[in-house]
């Protein structure tokens, strides 16, 4: 839906443009509308035309991610080399993985650990299924013998997207299952006792008067707070089918 939307304002901009620019060349409102409309044809047609190398999804790269954190340290461990090694041939590296969940972060522990344990390397290379903190980072260019590169979530969505074959037919997720994903990700944000009256005081005045504005931010976080109670219930049955 995103790379939709995006070719949609991206095409639309691209028309705004090109008739501005032919109404400011001819002054004819008919004729610029006109060329306008050809060119934004012809550029997709070339855009369209022009061979583009397919790249794995983001949700396939989270995937992997995921499946990396689950594997053995041992068996990460040569998936994550292989994959270091194909995007910097040549250099020489011991590598540790830290195998952590995508939404968790690399912490400063995390790679002092991971230092600790590879002291006998000359350069180590930390891979890591999370994103690293930013003082991670820092932290990372402060250490010496051996001296360590981090080699994040974040960098590794980018090497698996070109690394892994793109997906022909690749079965679509369920409308429902996203919807609960995406509702278990809005829950996750705190609900406080402001939010509640500040949706009551947007609702009063709404009905009060005020424009439409005030209702549909009323609407909203009181739809977020139903998804968070609905989330954090205690259901009936421990393990859901």
């Amino acid at each position: 839906m995103a790379v939709l939307i995006d070719k949609i304002v991206l095409t639309s901009l691209a028309a705004a443009g090109l008739y501005l620019f032919f109404l400011n060349a001819w002054g004819s409102i008919p004729l610029a509308m006109a060329l306008a409309f050809a060119c934004a044809a012809l550029g997709r047609r070339l855009i369209a035309a022009r061979p583009r190398r397919r790249h794995a999804s983001l949700e396939r790269v989270r995937g992997e991610l995921l499946r990396l954190a689950g594997l053995p340290d041992a068996q990460a461990q040569a998936e994550l080399t292989a994959l270091v090694n194909a995007r910097w041939p040549g250099e020489d590296f011991a590598l540790a993985p830290v195998l952590k969940h995508p939404d968790a972060t690399l912490t400063s522990g995390d790679l002092l650990n991971a230092w600790k344990a590879n002291r006998e390397a000359a350069r180590l290379v930390v891979a890591a299924t999370c994103p690293a903190e930013p003082r991670a980072l820092a932290y990372a260019r402060q250490l010496r013998s051996p001296a360590v590169a981090v080699v994040d979530s974040r960098a590794l969505s980018r090497l698996l997207r070109k690394a892994l074959p793109p997906e022909s037919t690749a079965p679509r997720t369920p409308i429902r299952q996203r919807l609960r994903r995406l509702a278990a990700r809005v829950a996750t944000v705190r609900v406080s006792p402001k939010n509640v009256l500040l949706a009551a005081a947007m609702l009063m005045l709404y009905l009060r008067g005020a424009g439409p504005l005030y209702l549909f931010g009323a609407l909203l976080l009181l739809a977020h707070l139903g998804m968070a109670l609905i989330q954090r219930r205690v259901g009936k049955r421990l393990f859901e089918e």
